[in-house]
């Protein structure tokens, strides 16, 4: 049950009989140390709308009184309203949804989604600036998919540009046998080639002719672009696979795809008045939000605006969707907002459809600054995952070493290693950088995955030990509440919902990582508390083992958002 939506649900219908039409800000919050959940910011509204805040407090007391889940409602100073819960309510509450599958948590109005996100280069290794678009996607994809909606992942990977004009010329110029290439041989190029078309005039004059072949469908160019592509999504899909990522092939729409369609809607957008011709280059200028964007080169080359606004276009033709979500850095935020001006603009997309942008903050070096490739100054994700899982090999398990084998030991740390380093990204607020620090990675301790992963894992040993597991002991158990640390956990029980709605909302996944390690701590707590192996009273025993099975279901769920694999014993 979401509480908070109920309380929402009751203010709104107070502010439309008061005729308030204007949008205020007000505060639904839990605490604990107060109430149960507190309501701040009516006063201001009263205040600001010239109404009587007493008759509009009462009104809403008044309203939320009818629900029998609410135990008591009372007002403090400076208008901050309380709200109690019943014990009884909570204990009916968790003990129905608890049988239902994911707690009964869904939208009730199911969305079509395409959600863009991972992206990576071509040409490149995967490396830790690919992290967040890759993990962060998948998550929010998840969650949609918990909630109801219907998911079309995409892995938009940059494969048309000049990047591949200048590849394809040093390949050329130096005679490379691209079929005997791998993803370190092509990366070198890159960096090289880069570099060549920075300092040499010459080599960049062949580079942007080679780009015209290549967008001009030149067949020696377009196989060696073929070539590059593949050796760069196999390798890809190695990652993907080791971070229990849930992209494939299927999910991959490049720039490419589009590009029989940029001639039309260069013509369109100048038909619609919208771009126009400045001396033979193509542009878009915005003089009230102070933007210009290029769509077409002097040279006739189109860019990544130009495949950004027919890709917008494309996927709401072909998949009739409710919203599309992009996932890329904060330094994308403005360009992606001109973007989604432009596609409303020219009408290739309703208004009515939601086009949103989860920018992401920037993972920095020790010095603070954004990793570069360019400049070979990144740490590859490949190299991160092999590190971490010898680490936590041979710091934890040397005294499993007679107990189970090699390859149990090595999957068993690959999946701490890929909970550590997943956790560690996701736990984070998603608008803010963080530096990147290995050591903080292998913390198997505090608000981390290992932490949580072990915690499921004692849930399960404890279960074993009573001979039963957390399915059949949500079905066939009753929960009460017996003491104050169970009322504390129960609360948060059903907060789980608001949790995961508010995290579907704001695409936040931090909010998931800081409830569920709350949750954890509160379980330890529980856990060393109660001696629930060794207790007499039957009905007690099967009350805390269903409290502690709903923990674990609760567990599972959200480590099936972030996307981190679940341990079932050590």
């Amino acid at each position: 049950m979401n509480i908070k939506n109920i309380i929402k649900k009751e203010i709104k219908k107070i502010l439309k009989k008061y005729n308030i039409k204007k949008k205020y800000k007000y505060n639904i919050k839990n605490n604990y140390k107060f109430s149960d959940y507190q309501i701040y910011g009516i006063i201001n509204i009263s205040n600001k709308e010239n109404i009587n805040k007493k008759k509009i407090i009462f009104n809403l007391i008044k309203n939320l009184k009818k629900y029998k889940i609410f135990k008591k409602i009372n007002t403090i100073k400076p208008g901050i309203i309380n709200i109690y819960i019943k014990k009884k309510e909570i204990e009916k509450i968790i003990n129905k949804k608890s049988k239902i599958k994911n707690f009964g948590i869904k939208n009730k109005k199911k969305n079509k989604i395409i959600i863009d996100y991972s992206s990576p280069n071509i040409s490149k290794e995967m490396h830790i600036g690919h992290l967040r678009s890759t993990i962060l996607g998948d998550c929010i994809s998840n969650i949609s998919y918990l909630l109801g909606d219907k998911i079309i992942k995409m892995n938009h990977i940059g494969d048309w540009g000049n990047q591949f004009g200048i590849i394809i010329t040093w390949i050329k110029k130096n005679k490379i046998n691209i079929n005997k290439c791998n993803i370190k041989k092509l990366e070198k190029i890159y960096k090289k080639s880069q570099l060549m078309f920075l300092k040499n005039k010459n080599f960049a004059k062949k580079c942007r002719k080679n780009t015209l072949k290549l967008q001009n469908n030149n067949k020696n160019n377009i196989y060696i672009w073929k070539k590059i592509i593949n050796i760069n999504i196999l390798e890809n899909e190695k990652i993907y696979k080791k971070l229990n990522i849930k992209l494939s092939k299927k999910n991959i729409f490049g720039e490419s795809y589009y590009k029989n369609k940029l001639k039309y809607i260069v013509k369109d957008l100048i038909k619609k008045n919208i771009a126009i011709k400045d001396k033979k280059t193509i542009l878009i200028k915005n003089k009230k939000n102070n933007f210009n964007i290029i769509i077409q080169k002097k040279d006739g080359a189109y860019l990544y605006s130009t495949i950004d606004i027919a890709c917008i276009k494309y996927r709401y033709k072909k998949y009739k969707i409710n919203k599309i979500i992009y996932l890329t850095d904060i330094r994308q935020k403005e360009y992606m907002k001109n973007i989604f001006l432009i596609t409303k603009k020219a009408k290739y997309i309703p208004k009515k459809i939601k086009l949103i942008h989860y920018y992401f903050g920037n993972i920095l070096n020790k010095n603070k600054k954004p990793f570069k490739t360019r400049k070979g100054k990144n740490i590859k994700l490949k190299k991160i995952i092999k590190k971490t899982i010898k680490y936590i090999k041979k710091k934890y398990f040397k005294k499993y070493k007679y107990i189970y084998n090699k390859q149990k030991i090595y999957r068993i740390s690959k999946k701490i290693a890929i909970g550590a380093i997943k956790y560690m990204d996701l736990s984070k607020k998603r608008t803010k950088n963080y530096i990147f620090n290995f050591k903080k990675i292998i913390l198997l301790k505090n608000n981390t995955g290992p932490y949580i992963q072990y915690a499921y894992t004692r849930i399960l040993s404890l279960l074993k030990k009573n001979n039963t597991n957390i399915t059949k002991c949500i079905l066939n158990n009753n929960f009460y509440i017996s003491n104050k640390i169970e009322l504390i956990i129960s609360k948060k029980i059903l907060n789980f919902e608001e949790i995961i709605k508010k995290s579907y909302k704001n695409g936040t996944t931090h909010e998931i990582c800081k409830y569920l390690y709350n949750l954890t701590i509160y379980f330890s707590k529980f856990y060393e508390l109660e001696n629930i192996y060794n207790l007499k009273n039957i009905k007690k025993k099967k009350s805390k083992l269903k409290l502690i099975s709903i923990i674990g279901k609760i567990i599972k769920i959200s480590l099936y958002i972030l996307g981190i694999p679940i341990l079932k014993n050590i």
